[in-house]
């Protein structure tokens, strides 16, 4: 969050007070750990690596030598360089090692994060924390009694009993049974051993708590085989929020093809002994005969490319808990999930945990850790399309914190940033949409602050004045009202003077309804040429004004007007007249009274127009032609005054590419609405990238409102809950949601009443205290679409800071 701009207080202190917030949500993220031996198996537990062993024992090769070390460094070059960039494969450091062993040794009590940076270059193994292994939890486990001494007392009796009375060969066995257990009891044995599946691993020093384990290996799929879509069924342990941590291994190891059709023959072999053996067994033959073609598949696969390799694959889950109950349930809710996702099966072994958490441990040899007995065969190119993970990442990595990622229980943290989009050569536009109450606003004000203290300007238009309190604690901000006499919004003042005319001549005739083509417009037009208008002196529209009076015939006395001189002003006369007319009217006071201060844009770092107290017509009247011609004077003078601060904002940021600007559109439709407003928005849409500004546009019908304007090139989008199911519908394709992925959509876009507030009234309700609002489980929960177009449901972050989060709030009776 603060990468990139440490030189900003403000910013870092913001990023500070989110640490509670952060703490809360617990954010993570899995790290994927891999493994892959270069030492061409000389350890000797494969028949290649036995070979290989006893050749480098003949020759005399020492695997250890500087020669042999640079040939692993040089395969394991090879490898890496192998692995796609998406992957971006880091090197694993000392003290990554180090916590690989302290996270593995105490699953679901060991929290602390990976290292980033290298603190040393060697790891002393001697240095790691001593673990011990209960596997059945004997510590709190250990069974009934085991009276060993009197069994053995027992039989000692018995057997004297029986030499006496039957002989011998009757006394020896229960002498030698007598003997056993009393050398068991000498041993130290005196309960029966816990049969628990439980896996308590504790740290002799106290380092850590004891971590209670469960090592569950995959040990059934569907026959027909899993693909993509649903092949990521190990996507399933992100999805649990039980308390406990989910880890999962996944032993690749591919085996020779010579080898593997050896097996499949001897396989086969087995299979037609069984068709006699099992011919009597219920199903036995649809069995086997199933088994048979599937082997014969195998077969087929393998034999259809002489490139393809044999490769066996076997999934094992660990699941970490602080205590027992934890532990229990999280399996229970484990099981459900995979069998929900997939069909998947696993299987909870007594008395095989130990060597089976030793799966997770890179190099563990697979004959010691018994994993080998649980593998799938399949081919590589069969394996290389079974993609058993996705990734569930949206946002960006630096940035402000927008929210937490909902798609799993990880609850990875969402971040935005808009300036790094625009240095990335995508567009910085962001359309946050929904239901009233929901976000919407609240998540536009919390980016628009952090982009406020990171060091961008801000230029909001407000039709209420929730963004001057949202805002009132920043310094340096202008908060104007368009229809109020505190700063002067001549197109001919505020906007630079090589185009000011032709901007005044856009918003301006359209308002006093002049006929863009008639001759007076056109005089009008080239005398507003910059060069012209310099000579000229006409620096406003009170001096254009004054300028075409000027040139009327005088009102007394002889009339000394040169002949084009009269054709000017008679072609202007009516233009005169319609400026008159409108400077009349006391909401047209800051176009036409050149007293007003010009506000100085480029050195505030906010500004905010209050466009509250203009008349926007609808967007009927905006669209209809008969409408639009009966609009009022004051709906025409709103349409132009909005339309310029968005041409504003756009010429005022596009002059200054060094600092980054945003514009935010409060309730944006009027704007979008009008022609001149969305042409604008549009243009900022296209081109804001190479002139580092930013577009937020808050809206409550973007169907509707962007229709106009045209959102094609914008891609990210935080969608807050709707009312209306249709329009959530509508959102959702625009989007490009699939309903074939989100079948129930309604939860993710559609507004969910609380419980609270659909149940019956009873006598036991505290009426006084019952008003509080409650949007239910839907407030604060959006659908983010980033700008790389990935989409997932978040959940916004909220500001700690009480006062500042009032501040952001509109609930009525809510205190500020």
């Amino acid at each position: 969050m603060v990468d990139g701009h440490r030189d900003k207080p403000a910013w870092v202190n913001s990023c500070q007070r989110m640490k509670p917030v952060l703490k809360n949500h617990h954010p993570r993220t899995r790290i994927y750990w891999l493994a892959m031996p270069v030492d061409a198996g000389r350890a000797g537990h494969s028949p290649a690596g036995q070979a290989a062993k006893l050749r480098d024992w003949v020759i005399g090769r020492d695997k250890d030598s500087d020669d042999s070390v640079a040939a692993y460094q040089r395969l394991a070059h090879d490898i890496i360089t192998a692995i796609p960039e998406q992957f971006a494969p880091q090197p694993v450091s000392a003290d990554m090692i180090d916590w690989f062993w302290r996270h593995n040794a105490w699953r679901g009590v060991f929290n602390n994060p990976l290292p980033r940076r290298a603190t040393t270059d060697q790891l002393d193994t001697a240095a790691l924390p001593a673990a011990v292994f209960d596997d059945g939890d004997q510590h709190h486990r250990g069974g009934r009694l085991l009276p060993l001494h009197l069994i053995a007392a027992g039989l000692a009796a018995a057997a004297i009993a029986a030499g006496l009375l039957v002989g011998l060969p009757l006394a020896a066995p229960l002498a030698v049974l007598s003997a056993a257990a009393l050398l068991a009891w000498t041993a130290g044995l005196r309960r029966i051993p816990s049969w628990s599946k439980t896996l308590r691993v504790s740290s002799p020093e106290g380092a850590y708590p004891d971590s209670y384990q469960a090592i569950l290996p995959v040990v059934d799929m569907p026959k027909a085989g899993i693909v993509f879509p649903g092949s990521e069924f190990l996507q399933a342990l992100d999805d649990l929020d039980t308390g406990a941590t989910f880890d999962f291994a996944v032993n690749l190891v591919t085996v020779s093809r010579e080898m593997e059709f050896v097996r499949n023959d001897r396989a086969k072999g087995n299979i037609d002994d069984q068709f006699t053996q099992r011919r009597d067994v219920r199903n036995g033959d649809a069995e086997l005969i199933a088994t048979w073609r599937q082997l014969a598949e195998y077969n087929r696969q393998l034999e259809a490319n002489i490139d393809e390799r044999p490769l066996h694959a076997a999934f094992v889950i660990a699941v970490g808990a602080p205590d027992q109950h934890t532990l229990d349930y999280s399996v229970k809710r484990l099981r459900e999930e995979l069998t929900q996702s997939g069909q998947i099966a696993i299987r909870h072994y007594r008395g095989a945990q130990t060597k089976l958490w030793a799966a997770f441990n890179p190099a563990a040899p697979a004959h010691k850790t018994t994993i080998d007995q649980f593998t799938q065969p399949t081919t590589t190119k069969k394996w290389s399309r079974f993609v058993p993970f996705t990734s569930s990442m949206v946002g960006n990595s630096t940035g402000i914190l927008l929210g937490f990622n909902r798609n799993n229980a990880l609850n990875s943290a969402v971040l935005l940033d808009l300036p790094a989009a625009a240095r990335r050569n995508r567009n910085p536009c962001l359309v946050c949409s929904g239901a009233l109450g929901y976000g919407k606003s609240y998540a536009a004000k919390r980016i628009t602050r952090g982009e406020i203290q990171r060091g961008a300007q801000a230029f909001i238009v407000d039709p209420g004045t929730e963004w001057e309190k949202a805002l009132a604690d920043v310094d340096n901000k202008a908060v104007i009202d368009m229809a109020g006499n505190q700063f002067s919004c001549d197109p001919l003042r505020v906007f630079p003077a090589d185009v000011a005319g032709g901007y005044w001549l856009d918003y301006m005739v359209p308002m006093m309804s002049l006929d863009a083509r008639s001759v007076g417009v056109r005089r009008l037009r080239a005398i507003l040429q910059a060069d012209v208008a310099a000579a000229l002196d006409i620096t406003s529209t009170a001096a254009l004004m004054k300028y075409i009076s000027h040139i009327q015939a005088p009102s007394t006395g002889p009339d000394n007007r040169a002949p084009q001189v009269v054709r000017l002003a008679d072609d202007l006369a009516p233009i005169l007249a319609a400026l008159q007319s409108w400077a009349s009217h006391a909401f047209t006071r800051a176009i036409f009274d050149d007293t007003l201060p010009v506000p100085d844009l480029a050195r505030l770092d906010v500004t905010i127009w209050l466009t509250g107290s203009l008349d926007l017509p609808t967007a009927k009247e905006m669209n209809t032609p008969h409408l639009y011609e009966q609009l009022s004077d004051r709906k025409r003078a709103s349409v132009a005054i909005y339309g310029m601060l968005v041409r504003l904002a756009r010429v005022t940021f596009f002059a200054d590419p060094t600092r980054f600007g945003l514009i935010v559109l409060e309730e944006a439709s009027a704007l979008l609405n009008s022609r001149a407003g969305a042409d604008d928005a549009h243009l900022i849409s296209r081109q804001a990238r190479k002139h580092y500004t930013g577009l937020l546009i808050i809206t409550q019908n973007p169907i509707k409102d962007l229709a106009l304007m045209g959102d094609e090139f914008i891609t990210q989008q935080l969608i807050m809950p709707f009312e209306n199911e249709d329009l959530a519908r509508q959102v959702a394709a625009k989007v490009g949601i699939r309903l074939d992925d989100y079948p129930d959509i309604e939860e993710f876009f559609l507004a969910q009443p609380s419980p609270d507030e659909m149940r019956d009234p009873t006598a036991f309700d505290e009426v006084d205290s019952a008003a509080g609002p409650n949007r239910g489980a839907r407030q604060g929960y959006g659908f983010f679409v980033d700008e790389f177009r990935r989409k997932s449901p978040i959940w916004v972050a909220t500001e700690p800071d009480a006062a500042v989060h009032d501040a952001y709030d509109t609930t009525p009776g809510r205190a500020a």
